[in-house]
């Protein structure tokens, strides 16, 4: 991963160095090309017609223009909301958890998140609507355009369209605003037409091939992925028992802990067999609770608890449904010993007091507290069977096709929504082969190619990631963003109204100097997600 980075990285700067020396010589001007930053432009004014014929039905295009102002509105307002949160939990983020500056670049190939052909894809169809949506209201609003062009880095990297910037700033506000919002707002519009695309018309169309479940998440150094196991792999059967659902994952009982169980699985087609370790592994230990107060840390395994034999992740439910807060309780601990190459007993872990769950939710969640909610002893920890997080092909779907199913109030639906953009955090954006060999296309789109289906789908996804990525960033209030342009005029207006008897001078200063200090703001909000945890951490 690092050396790919690496060589775009040596790429990047190998172009922009061609580029600026070539510049700088005059080659390029003879070609009607110049250095744009890090880019090359190559602006004509051809294609200005077809952007005079597309803004004809200016009814259209104004009424247009007033929805993408309250969607750029909304999404400004939530986009704040949601720097602020995040403002607030950098202290909950260890040091080794933070983000990279890599991430806070949506550059293809460079952050480690965006693949490269698809993500050149997304960002060349965001970068070409919105500057064809400015053009669009640019001459609806009778102001004349200076050229068009494609800006290249490497490959192309999008459109550009360049107004004519001393009639923008002299128009009203109202045309100006037209045309600084409908931009973004078209990144967003299209961005989720395509995420209907993707989830309802294409993987709404998706099924099984078989029903056995999934494993989506491997605990370093566990058991499942020290035998090989790997996410997207189908377990049908441990031992001599068949596994047709997450159910009969859940409640299989194994052999006792620390001993080993034959695991049969697909895999990219193949059908495997894996001797795996059995018993129920930790996979996270969160500090100062009972269990890290105990001493049992992440890729051990809980042997027993209050005398009961921990053979599956239902037993391990089942033992502390049996308990209370404030209660002590024995506990028995294996740790993966690399000397002797298999798992021992832990001697210095020989009990935990729980603490209560209820008071734990209280103070944590207190909106996941309903009249079924049950108090019983607590630990602090995640845990799952070998390692290995399991979950049917169904809910894999649901995630995909439907993720808002089940989502009842506002919370519901905006986490659904972050997990909905996060798919590339969970191996599900793009859909590889280690996914897309388990499910099959259904009717009409079973007669394409499944090569040629899965590439349809995974770019359906990634215009809508790139696009909501590009038009919710250009949405901030920051200058020289279209959002900071927004919230100037916006600002501007209202302070017309308030302070009614001030001077141009001093409404332009007064505008401006909250303007850029909100600039800042914003800036300083993102960078501290990258800071934040390094100092708290």
């Amino acid at each position: 991963m690092y050396e790919d980075i690496l060589l775009v990285l040596l790429a990047i700067v190998a172009f922009v160095f061609i580029v600026r020396l070539a510049d700088r010589k005059g080659w390029i001007k003879r070609y009607g090309m110049k250095a744009y930053g890090p880019f090359l432009m190559l602006s004509t004014k051809r294609g200005r017609n077809l952007i005079d014929d597309l803004s004809k039905p200016k009814r259209f295009w104004l009424a247009y223009a007033m929805v993408a102002k309250w969607v750029c509105a909304i999404v400004m307002f939530l986009m704040m909301a949601l720097l602020l949160w995040e403002a607030t939990i950098v202290d909950q983020i260890p040091a080794a958890n933070a983000p990279g500056l890599e991430l806070m670049l949506g550059i293809p190939g460079v952050n480690p998140i965006i693949p490269l052909w698809y993500g050149i894809l997304g960002l060349v169809v965001a970068i070409v609507i919105h500057e064809v949506a400015h053009g669009i209201l640019t001459r609806v609003g009778n102001m004349d355009i200076r050229s068009m062009g494609v800006l290249l880095l490497i490959v192309p990297m999008g459109a550009f369209v360049e107004p004519d910037e001393e009639a923008l700033v002299k128009a009203d506000k109202r045309r100006r605003m037209n045309v600084y919002a409908v931009g973004p707002a078209t990144n967003i519009i299209v961005g989720l037409m395509c995420a209907l695309i993707f989830s309802s018309a294409m993987m709404g169309a998706v099924e099984p091939v078989r029903e056995n479940p999934i494993v989506v998440s491997l605990a370093d150094g566990g058991p499942a992925d020290m035998s090989g196991l790997r996410f997207g792999a189908q377990i049908v059967m441990m031992g001599s028992t068949p596994i047709e659902t997450y159910d009969d994952f859940y409640s299989f009982p194994g052999p006792d802990p620390g001993e080993d169980v034959n695991v049969s699985y697909y895999f990219k087609g193949e059908l495997l067999t894996a001797e795996v370790v059995a018993g129920v592994v930790l996979t996270s230990v969160s500090p100062s609770y009972p269990a890290e107060k105990a001493g049992l840390r992440p890729g051990m395994i809980i042997s027993s608890l209050n005398g009961t034999v921990i053979r599956s992740d239902s037993d391990l439910k089942d033992a502390l449904s049996q308990t209370a807060g404030g209660q002590t309780v024995n506990v028995t601990a294996l740790s993966y010993d690399t000397n002797a190459g298999h798992y021992v007993p832990v001697p210095s872990i020989t009990n935990v007091t729980l603490m209560s769950r209820l008071a734990y939710y209280q103070e944590i969640s207190p909106g996941t507290i309903d009249d079924d909610f049950t108090d019983y002893g607590f630990m602090g920890i995640n845990s799952a069977y070998m390692g290995a997080g399991i979950n049917d092909p169904d809910v894999i779907l649901d995630r995909l096709a439907t993720p808002y199913k089940g989502a009842e109030d506002v919370n519901a639906y905006v986490t659904s929504s972050l997990r909905y953009i996060a798919l590339p955090f969970y191996g599900l954006a793009p859909l590889t082969s280690t996914i897309t060999d388990l499910f099959e296309p259904q009717g009409a789109w079973s007669a394409l190619p499944d090569g040629l289906f899965w590439v349809l789908v995974n770019s359906a996804y990634w215009i809508f990631w790139i696009n909501i990525m590009v038009g919710m960033t250009n949405v901030l209030p920051a200058v020289p963003l279209d959002g900071g342009y927004l919230f100037r005029d916006g600002l501007d207006a209202l302070v017309k109204r308030v302070k009614r008897g001030a001077s141009e001078e001093e409404r332009i200063r007064y505008v401006g100097t909250i303007t850029y200090a909100l600039a800042l703001f914003v800036l300083f909000l993102i960078m501290w997600q990258l800071i934040g945890p390094r100092l708290l951490g």
